[in-house]
């Protein structure tokens, strides 16, 4: 049997220090490429799709427009007034989009809260109409500004808009 030590490790303070450093600078790099990274993923979305500018309104008491010539898209989200973990029919109408699919996403506008996006689904009684179901995510800062997003894939374009609501 031997009487050998293992070698201990000498770290300096400041190779510790400087490890400390590097890693709240890496942190602060991934804070900051998630926060631009899902504006810059917004932005693409919003540039490859045709914009239909949705006019004023209120989601909580019932349909919301956006229109873009003859082209016409109404969302309504029920049951109001919207409230987190309540279960949320969603129903977007079309007119003159001859939607292949239509998406629906809901993020949160001043705080990320996951991927809330779902496709929705044709009513085989009338064409004009997608629908689908969903839930707002629970936000400890109480009320907050949620944007709603629809994405209508045509056979020409995708064609996009956003209505922004706030809800605890």
């Amino acid at each position: 049997m031997t009487d050998e030590k293992a070698p201990t490790q000498n770290k300096s303070p400041k190779s510790k220090m400087n490890k400390q450093w590097i890693l709240i600078g890496l942190t602060a790099l991934g804070l900051i490429a998630l926060l631009l990274g899902r504006d810059v993923l917004e932005e693409m979305q919003q540039a490859d799709s045709v914009r239909i500018p949705p006019l004023p309104c209120d989601l909580h008491t019932g349909a919301c427009i956006a229109s873009r010539g003859n082209q016409q898209l109404q969302l309504r989200i029920t049951p109001g007034p919207l409230e987190s973990l309540k279960p949320l029919e969603v129903e977007v109408r079309l007119q003159h989009l001859d939607a292949r699919q239509v998406m629906f996403d809901l993020q949160g506008v001043e705080m990320y809260m996951g991927l809330n996006q779902i496709h929705l689904v044709q009513d085989e009684e009338r064409p004009d109409i997608w629908r689908g179901n969903t839930e707002l995510a629970v936000c400890t800062t109480g009320e907050m500004t949620w944007r709603a997003s629809v994405y209508v894939d045509t056979p020409d374009n995708l064609y996009s808009t956003t209505f922004d609501f706030d809800a605890r």
